[in-house]
């Protein structure tokens, strides 16, 4: 248990920011989030970092993280209260290139158009990922072609879906130093959010204010520091424990359930011993409470922030975990938007109107409209069953 002891807290100062010092004022606070938005963080910290350094960060430390994780990201359908992302761009396990979307789409690059010659006349062929860039494309060719009839072009177009037929090759690897600082940075905002002077905070300060500062994190997989793991939910989670007697500020960080790391802030922490911790669902960024342990003994903790842990078991455990949820919730998902659309544009193609009687002839026609726009996706869900 963590020792505590009875007395007034440290008189509080004035914030300051957490990477270049200034004071932080009404004008110049940014509002940090404490984990990035980019993969799903919600809640925000005021008195961490000043506008510029927040811009700063943002360009470099947190960019980096988040396009390290942007795989993870795309594939589990992250909530963002922004601009709902981007679309990544990755390859198959053969190479071909495909664009993955926040909402779980897949498309491709366009195709070059097919121009020949027939007659007097010239044939155009255009494939694209939508009708939308179908008619950017054909607007483009019709200053070459003035006689191209974009109008006409575009009621022919023919359009259909279909499946991957193998998986895309995404990485899994993060790290590296402007990573690193970004996880860093999100230990040291929950646990100025929670009322810990950032000027104590010496091992993190040292290490964010300096481009050659020592790392003061390492990946920890030797022991399990979530209690009360679900297993029914990836999350995000941040922790931190002060302790009044060890004068050792510490925190955990966690990403996707895969990437798990001990933070050392402080080694001369002068508050009173406490323990937080912030867990997000990051599809829906909903809160919810997590037990995290953070009672480390002195070899314990040096082997941590000294990432020494190459256990790669626990990981690849955690990972295998992530891809089998997030093949679920992707089908899940897939499905509700498939059914969707199907039932759509069956409605429209039979002509019926709401609050139309359905006959039995009508309901039959339906049916069949459905079921063949379904068909793209069962018969691609049959192959991936069959597959594994």
């Amino acid at each position: 248990m963590i020792a505590r002891e009875e007395r007034e807290g440290p008189i509080r100062t004035k914030p300051i920011c957490i990477v270049c010092d200034v004071e932080i004022t009404p004008a110049n606070d940014s509002r940090e989030h404490i984990i990035q938005n980019a993969i799903g963080g919600v809640r925000k910290a005021s008195g961490v970092l000043c506008k510029a350094c927040n811009s700063s960060a943002g360009l470099t430390w947190d960019a980096e993280a988040a396009r390290q994780l942007q795989f993870l990201t795309l594939h589990l359908g992250v909530s963002r209260d922004r601009d709902g992302g981007r679309a990544g761009e990755f390859r198959t396990i053969s190479g071909r290139t495909v664009r993955k979307h926040p909402d779980g789409r897949l498309s491709f690059p366009n195709e070059k158009p097919v121009i020949s010659t027939s007659g007097n006349g010239v044939n155009i062929q255009v494939r694209t990922t939508t009708r939308a860039q179908a008619e950017k494309t054909l607007k483009g060719l019709k200053r070459k072609y003035p006689k191209l009839d974009v109008a006409a072009a575009l009621e022919s177009i023919d359009e259909s879906e279909t499946y991957l037929s193998e998986p895309i090759a995404g990485q899994l690897n993060f790290g590296g130093e402007l990573s690193g600082r970004s996880v860093v940075k999100s230990a040291l905002t929950f646990a100025v959010a929670e009322g810990v002077e950032a000027r104590t905070c010496n091992l993190a300060l040292a290490y964010l204010r300096d481009p050659a500062g020592a790392p003061c994190f390492g990946y920890y997989f030797r022991r399990d520091l979530v209690l009360d793991r679900p297993a029914d939910r990836i999350f995000h989670c941040v922790a931190v424990m002060g302790d009044a007697v060890s004068r050792k500020l510490i925190a955990y960080v966690e990403f996707f359930g895969i990437y798990r790391m001990v933070v050392g802030l402080s080694d001369v922490y002068d508050g009173v011993s406490f323990q937080r911790c912030y867990a997000i669902d990051p599809t829906d960024g909903t809160e919810f409470t997590l037990k995290v342990d953070l009672e480390f003994s002195e070899e314990e903790l040096r082997f941590a922030l000294a990432n020494e842990d190459q256990s790669l078991t626990k990981q690849l455990e955690a990972a295998n975990f992530f891809m089998a949820f997030a093949q679920r919730r992707s089908f899940e998902r897939e499905q509700r938007r498939v059914a969707g659309r199907a039932y759509t544009e069956a409605i429209s193609a039979l002509g019926l109107v709401p609050g139309q009687d359905m006959t039995p002839d009508i309901a039959l026609r339906l049916s069949e409209e459905v079921t063949k726009r379904l068909l793209p996706f069962l018969q691609h869900r049959v192959g991936t069953q069959r597959r594994n």
